[in-house]
């Protein structure tokens, strides 16, 4: 028995996460970008499962949850809704059963993480049983201080040669692509020294550097997001540079990785999932 997916997550480098753990594990999955979009999505066809993001703009996870709650209170005619969350603590996970969430999974999830979660929720109903979940094999050892490589082999598994490098090249774009969008709003942010709009596009950016891996930048963000929630940050003239400096040279290293394990010239080209 299939299971559809839908995943709601504001960061593109996190929906392709979550698509590629679906993909792996034999299923399919549809990803929006806020819980409005998880509410018109549901209008339109049924789903077995949804992950929510916790903090998203529009409308977060929570409240995402509880309207659909309010839409359907019959549990068992309801889809399976999981909570993603990137600092999760006891209270976190409180608020999100509350809200009528029936499962909590961190940030940025791991293959094993999510293939317990469908097993709690849809015992007997996976669609595929997946293969053991190793390391990935590289064709050389790379020293990767900026790039956390163990993560990269586990977060991206069952894949090897040039199939592994297109959807790393696909997660790197991402991770580009989010950071060029967030980035006007941390130059904002610092201009007016607003410490909860700076609080909100950290935390989108600790975000999408965890999934990829990226632990020295994404460790800066968590650092500079603490101190935005204790309204405590003030390193107003020097973070924004500080950003750019590891974005650059974690950008680098990520492309100096992915060129290691590049395919041999005349590889077949990998095929899309």
């Amino acid at each position: 028995m299939s299971l559809r997916i839908l995943a709601a997550d504001d960061v593109r480098t996190n929906r392709e996460l979550i698509r590629r753990l679906a993909a792996y594990f034999g299923y399919k999955a549809e990803v929006v970008e806020n819980g409005a979009e998880v509410l018109a999505a549901l209008s339109q066809c049924s789903f077995d499962l949804i992950l929510l993001d916790v903090q998203m703009p529009v409308m977060d996870g929570l409240e995402a949850a509880r309207e659909i709650v309010r839409l359907q209170p019959d549990p068992n005619r309801r889809p399976k809704m999981v909570a993603i969350t990137a600092d999760s603590m006891a209270g976190d996970r409180k608020a999100c059963l509350a809200a009528g969430m029936d499962d909590c999974l961190d940030k940025p999830i791991s293959p094993r993480a999510f293939e317990a979660c469908i097993m709690r929720l849809f015992t007997g109903a996976a669609s595929a049983q997946p293969a053991a979940l190793l390391p990935v094999s590289l064709a050389k050892p790379v020293t990767l201080p900026l790039v956390d490589l163990l993560h990269l082999e586990t977060a991206i598994s069952g894949l090897s040669g040039a199939k592994l490098v297109a959807i790393q090249r696909r997660m790197h774009r991402a991770v580009i692509r989010d950071f060029e969008t967030i980035w006007p709003r941390i130059i904002q942010a610092v201009s007016r020294q607003d410490q909860s709009q700076l609080a909100e596009a950290l935390h989108a950016l600790k975000g999408c550097f965890s999934a990829i891996g990226w632990n020295r930048i994404a460790d800066r963000c968590a650092k500079a997001l603490q101190r935005t929630h204790a309204q405590q940050f003030a390193e107003w003239s020097t973070f924004p540079d500080e950003l750019q400096q590891l974005y650059a040279a974690s950008t680098a290293e990520m492309t100096r990785y992915l060129a290691s394990i590049e395919a041999p010239a005349g590889a077949a080209p990998a095929s899309k999932d």
